[in-house]
């Protein structure tokens, strides 16, 4: 869908990395199955924007001769408008156990910024119309996998290729692509105090090497940087931390770095597990063997103890924690998930200040992702059924939340 805010109308549709989409025939069965009737019931007869979820399996085969063209041309026949795309896992996202896999290649890896780079070929070739694209990708790596000054390096090597990438691109077609890196617990960037460092340190310092790949001087050359290597924050994330998404935008602001993208999402939260029994054993139903949901418990004392899955809450004495929250994306339509909170106030906030700004605006997506989680051990028929009225919920959702 699209939301018009003052002087501009936003596009506005959903991460399609809730369905699988390792193939051509996986993202046409995810447009007819669940784009198309989400489309019908929230803005029959009318554009629909949507975000769908590119890794390296399916770049490889919209890269073919005439694939990515066709597809394009199948989503213009049925109204639908390309606007964004979810790099960030490159690997099978519905694989049975993804946890940390769905960070490799990391940034220090080559393999990253060539699949990136692949990516936003075939998103020129799909949308040859467009004027503005953005790519969503992993804020650097895994911290634990590595994160040191030379791992770094590496990654600011290889979002420097892609940014040259993504400037000829645009000086040869017209349209611009903005790579938006995005921070989350336990990775090279977890918050805009992460990203500006790195920027500092990594990026700001290259830029006589990003000039030489362009042929530009040294401002140009950060002109561009700026212009095509962009944040993409996400609510649930920032959340899960303690922090307000909207406040690291500010602080993001102060640095001069773009926010090129944003997800409205809602992570869990329960207050005061230590009395409410029935809520915290709800909680733990959300352990599952697919997905790392890395979480943090508030104390009583008010320092912030982190853990690296949500199995690991065993190893804590409830009684001292004030509230914990848990990076597993829960739909918006709901301010509680069952017996439990949820954070969707944060989303609230950050889909209004991405509609708020007029000069910069990013992209807005909403990132449910967990729907198979959330709909598992029923019938293929319903679970589909389910995922279409849940997706449609939340996008009426933020219809009413954005005030339209």
């Amino acid at each position: 869908m699209f939301i018009t805010q003052g002087t501009r109308t936003h596009p506005f549709g959903y991460e399609m990395n809730a369905h699988p989409a390792s193939t051509v025939s996986d993202l046409r069965s995810a447009i007819d199955d669940f784009v198309v009737p989400v489309r019908d019931r929230v803005c029959p007869g009318e554009s629909f924007a949507i975000a769908p979820h590119i890794g390296q399996s399916l770049a490889g085969q919209l890269s073919r001769k005439g694939v990515a063209e066709s597809v394009g041309e199948h989503l213009r026949d049925l109204g639908l408008h390309l606007y964004t795309v979810n790099a960030f896992p490159l690997k099978d996202f519905h694989a049975k156990r993804v946890k940390e896999q769905v960070y490799l290649p990391s940034w220090a890896h080559v393999a990253r910024a060539n699949t990136t780079c692949r990516i936003a070929d075939v998103l020129v070739r799909m949308a040859p119309d467009s004027r503005h694209l953005t790519i969503s990708t992993l804020g650097g790596g895994y911290r634990p996998a590595g994160d040191s000054t030379a791992t770094h390096e590496k990654m600011a090597d290889g979002y420097l290729k892609v940014v040259a990438h993504l400037a000829r691109i645009e000086q040869h077609t017209g349209i611009f692509i903005a790579l938006n890196a995005e921070p989350e617990p336990d990775t090279t960037f977890e918050c805009a105090e992460d990203v500006i460092a790195f920027w500092k340190q990594h990026l700001q310092p290259r830029l006589p090497d990003l000039a030489r790949l362009l042929g530009c001087h040294r401002s140009r050359a950060e002109g561009l940087l700026r212009r095509h290597w962009t944040v993409n924050l996400d609510a649930c994330h920032s959340a899960v931390l303690f922090r307000s998404p909207v406040e690291d935008w500010r602080r993001l602001d102060r640095a001069g770095i773009i926010v090129g993208k944003v997800h409205i999402t809602s992570a869990i939260s329960l207050p005061n597990p230590g009395r409410s029994p029935a809520a915290y054993a709800e909680l733990l139903q959300h352990i599952e063997p697919r997905y790392l949901h890395q979480s943090a418990a508030r104390m009583k004392d008010g320092n912030v103890v982190r853990l690296a899955d949500l199995p690991d809450i065993h190893q804590q004495d409830l009684s001292t924690i004030s509230e914990i929250r848990t990076h597993f994306h829960v739909p918006l339509s709901g301010a509680r998930h069952g017996k439990l909170h949820t954070t969707r106030k944060d989303a609230t906030s950050l889909l209004k200040e991405a509609l708020r700004r007029q000069e910069q605006a990013p992209h807005i997506a909403i990132e449910t992702y967990t729907w198979p989680l959330l709909t598992r051990g029923v019938k293929k028929s319903e679970q589909r059924k389910r995922l279409v009225d849940g997706i449609t919920a939340e996008m009426r959702w933020a219809r009413r939340a954005a005030g339209c």
